[in-house]
């Protein structure tokens, strides 16, 4: 028996939910403006400090023949004008002692998973079973994984939180998506997939491997556009230009994220723990096949994507694993098989038929 009125309740609380994520984005994004303008603001301070102090010395060479500059030249009064403690960042540190955006946005992206996660069991309880029986479900569960996975990590290295635009963007798109092209009605499972206990364990395990994609594929991502503006900024540091400008104010937003080795390191572990997951979906699935359909495997297309989603994750923890094919060229990979998580779940679930067809629309 549905419970209609829980289920609206889901619904209310599923819309306000992606009203304070638009609301976290903003914040997040407001941060990295902010900081990308305090940061570009910091370096031509600097430079003009820079061309000031050699105006100083010049004109100080000029006076004295010479003998100012074998000494240095000499500072302004106040110490800190030109070459003042404060430094080229100092414009970067906000000077208010109010709320930051960056933890604004913080603080509505955990009110905003509260609810989510409110909405994914009421509508499980509106319905009596576990809340991801088709697309509209399994969306708005797996995301509300995501949205968790990122409050965890944030909570213990709080510089991922310059990630959240990263993050609550995808999640974002996804609820939307949810919301106007695959939510149906509150309703019972289909008689294929009632009185099994594996509809428990192979979804939810299945659930938890989708989150790590979606999350492991911004950190990866995030890990090659970082790497190639650390690239950029090396080589023109080397060339002598000691402010290098690079993707303009993107690449302020960049100087704000972790370094490449560092998310690296962060995405390796969560495609490593992904590909364990993945690999018991594939088990998990196999044996639910026997019980249901006969055999262990028949080449569904669910099945045969899901396999090739286990293989690209195989060869990126290989190609991690290998001396000249890590770093950038693992993170190809890793981002390949989101690509192909992506196709599963929205071309394979809602074109190919198949004996999965009952999780799609």
């Amino acid at each position: 028996m549905i419970n209609e009125q829980l289920a609206e309740i889901s619904n209310l609380a599923l819309v306000v939910t992606i009203v304070l994520y638009v609301l976290a984005l903003i914040g997040f994004g407001a941060d990295l403006a902010s900081s990308s303008q305090r940061r570009s603001d910091a370096r031509l301070a600097a430079q003009e400090r820079q061309r000031e102090e050699r105006a100083l010395q010049s004109a100080s060479v000029g006076a004295d023949g010479g003998a100012a500059g074998a000494s240095g030249a000499p500072l302004p009064a106040d110490g800190g004008g030109l070459l003042g403690g404060a430094g080229a960042d100092a414009p970067a540190r906000p000077t208010t002692g109010g709320m930051s955006a960056q933890r604004f946005a913080f603080l509505l992206t955990g009110a905003a998973t509260a609810l989510h996660v409110l909405g994914v069991l009421t509508r499980a309880l509106a319905t009596q079973r576990v809340p991801w029986a088709n697309m509209y479900e399994f969306a708005t569960t797996s995301t509300a994984v995501v949205m968790l996975a990122f409050l965890v990590f944030s909570i213990r290295r709080v510089e991922l939180r310059a990630l959240g635009t990263f993050v609550v963007g995808p999640v974002l798109l996804v609820l939307l998506l949810a919301q106007t092209f695959w939510i149906v009605p509150a309703a019972n499972l289909t008689p294929s997939l009632q009185n099994s206990h594996w509809i428990y364990i192979h979804i939810g395990v299945a659930i938890i491997a989708t989150s790590l994609s979606i999350l492991g594929a911004v950190v990866a991502g995030m890990q090659l556009l970082q790497s190639r503006h650390e690239r950029v900024l090396t080589a023109a540091t080397a060339a002598g230009h000691e402010h290098p400008e690079h993707w303009g104010r993107f690449g302020h937003v960049l100087d704000r994220l972790p370094s490449s080795t560092v998310l690296e390191g962060l995405s390796f572990r969560i495609h490593s723990v992904a590909f364990v997951c993945w690999t018991f979906t594939l088990i998990f699935g196999a044996i639910w096949a026997r019980e249901a359909w006969g055999r262990f495997w028949g080449w569904d297309p669910k099945e045969v994507w899901t396999f090739i989603i286990w293989v690209i994750y195989a060869a990126y923890l290989h190609a991690r694993a290998t001396g000249g094919f890590r770093a950038n060229r693992a993170a190809g990979l890793a981002l390949a098989g989101f690509v192909a998580v992506v196709f599963n779940y929205t071309i394979v679930n809602t074109v190919i038929n198949g004996l999965h067809s009952y999780s799609g629309l």
